[in-house]
């Protein structure tokens, strides 16, 4: 069997300012050839999983390219042009080929075009023909589009969220094509979908959560024989665009009636849980003064500063509130301005200056916060994941600074780099174990920093990531559509 493989992961935000281009790709790796197998090596990533799975199988393995970016606006169309002609023209040259898998985020937006995967997966059945089949995995935020379901015979999504599935996802893909290829089975892939988004601070799928309980019915399908696999995608919320929504997915064994029945049934059982994704949440004051109240470590979660969720990592609302009500308070956080990381270079260890901190990318809500501060510590910022999606690859926050301002430790980093849990802080020399309150640009991943003395309280306001989707100026998506429309029944986007 000779199946050729290939990743592409970008997660795009229409809110976001951020444009990807070649270079921010660069920083975490491109690789084509034999150098994408050497780079995967190591690394818990759905690319891995699905080569593994295959290698085990004894499949010639055809590596053609990986580019994986993080989250952020959109990618430059130049670069998106470039990586999906390595990707189609790759492929086209290595036939004949049995069989394909990709590994694909799912949300990735382009200046022009807004359903990249969709624009990959159709070039490459245009050149590839009908008959070879193709199977993708996909982030569980990603935004399924029908010309995705029409070019791959099989789509599988993470199921867990914090995301520590990724490589069993990829392992899923690979093994329901080569069963496809054996001739076991001849798999179809449907998907149904409401006019529907939820924030994203509240789709975890721990414990008594939504997502959750989601999660345990898409398996129990699977263990009943409804379905070979079943996926729910609650999306990436911060796209503006008509088309996005819920999704449930269902591949079967050539039997699209049931995959079409099995999807809906997932999608409903998103629908009406949509009231339980929203979680309580205050004003960075509010947070910060309440935190200092509790008792223990307070994890204070910046969620419209998200930069897993593609936001600029700048907002300084948190950062102001902090100097505000607990200048003196042990704490820790991290901003993203290359500006103020380099002058901190210039001015060297030790040196005390004033810094204007701070919506360095994005000013539509913000200025940057000035303040006086001495230069603590100056690293390059570099770290290795020990979990998450990306578990075993390189994180690079550049040129970073440590501040420190009464009892903050302030990290200014040059580039806004995926948060796991504490890794890019332990980086930079600072233990957060010795800290009341503790800020994570993240929507999920610090939940497995939660423990006995621990505990969290999640911001809301103004950002490219905002909790209350109701309340973003939305130009594309149309109406009427949960959240901001509280309707009873849904309105279907298939």
């Amino acid at each position: 069997m000779r199946v050729a493989v290939a990743s592409f992961e970008y997660e795009g935000n229409s809110l976001s300012l951020r444009i990807e281009r070649r270079e921010d790709f660069a920083r975490i790796g491109i690789f084509e050839g034999a150098a994408l197998l050497r780079a995967i090596e190591g690394k818990d990533l759905a690319l891995t999983g699905g080569v593994h799975a295959l290698r085990e199988a004894g499949a010639e393995i055809i590596p053609i390219y990986a580019a994986k970016g993080g989250a952020g606006g959109h990618v430059e169309d130049g670069f998106f042009a470039e990586a999906s002609a390595r990707i189609v023209d790759g492929i086209a040259q290595a036939l004949p080929l049995d069989g394909i898998y990709l590994a694909m985020h799912g949300a990735m937006i382009c200046g022009t075009e807004k359903d990249p995967e969709g624009a990959v997966l159709e070039a490459l059945r245009a050149r590839i023909g009908p008959a070879i089949p193709i199977a993708i995995s996909l982030d569980l935020h990603a935004h399924v589009t029908p010309r995705m379901v029409a070019a791959a015979q099989i789509i599988v999504g993470y199921e867990t969220y914090p995301h520590v599935d990724a490589y069993r996802t990829g392992a899923c893909a690979a093994g329901l094509l080569l069963r496809a290829l054996r001739g076991e089975i001849r798999p179809v892939t449907r998907m149904r979908k409401y006019n529907a988004i939820v924030p994203v601070l509240g789709g975890a799928t721990l414990g008594d959560a939504p997502m959750a309980h989601v999660a345990a019915h898409a398996r129990a399908l699977e263990a009943e024989g409804r379905a070979l696999s079943v996926s729910y995608f609650p999306v990436q919320p911060w796209l503006d665009m008509a088309d996005v929504g819920i999704t449930g997915l269902a591949v079967t064994d050539a039997d699209p009636a049931v995959a079409e029945a099995v999807a809906q049934i997932i999608l409903d059982e998103m629908w009406q849980r949509r009231r339980d994704f929203e979680l309580p949440a205050m004003t960075p004051a509010e947070a910060v003064q309440a935190a200092m109240a509790m008792p223990g470590r307070v994890l204070l979660v910046d969620a419209p500063d998200a930069i897993g969720g593609g936001a600029s990592g700048d907002g300084p609302a948190l950062l102001a509130a902090i100097l505000a009500h607990a200048p003196e308070a042990d704490s820790a956080l991290c901003l993203v301005d290359p500006q103020a990381a380099a002058r901190a270079f210039e001015l060297g260890l030790g040196a005390e200056a004033e810094f204007a901190i701070g919506a360095w990318q994005d000013r539509r809500w913000f200025q940057p916060v000035r303040l006086t501060a001495r230069v603590e510590r100056l690293c390059e910022g570099s770290f290795t994941y020990v979990g998450g999606p990306v578990s075993g690859g390189t994180g690079r926050l550049g040129r970073t600074a440590v501040l420190r301002v009464g009892g903050l430790r302030l990290l200014v980093a040059s580039h806004a780099v995926y948060e796991h849990m504490d890794e890019h802080y332990a980086a930079c020399g600072v233990d957060i174990t010795g800290c009341k309150l503790v800020s994570f640009k993240n929507l999920m991943n610090y939940r497995k920093l939660l423990g006995p003395g621990v505990s969290f309280i999640a911001l809301h306001g103004p950002g490219a990531t905002p909790l209350r989707l109701q309340d973003v100026a939305w130009e594309q998506r149309r109406r009427p559509f949960w959240p901001a429309d509280d309707m009873a029944t849904p309105t279907r986007l298939d």
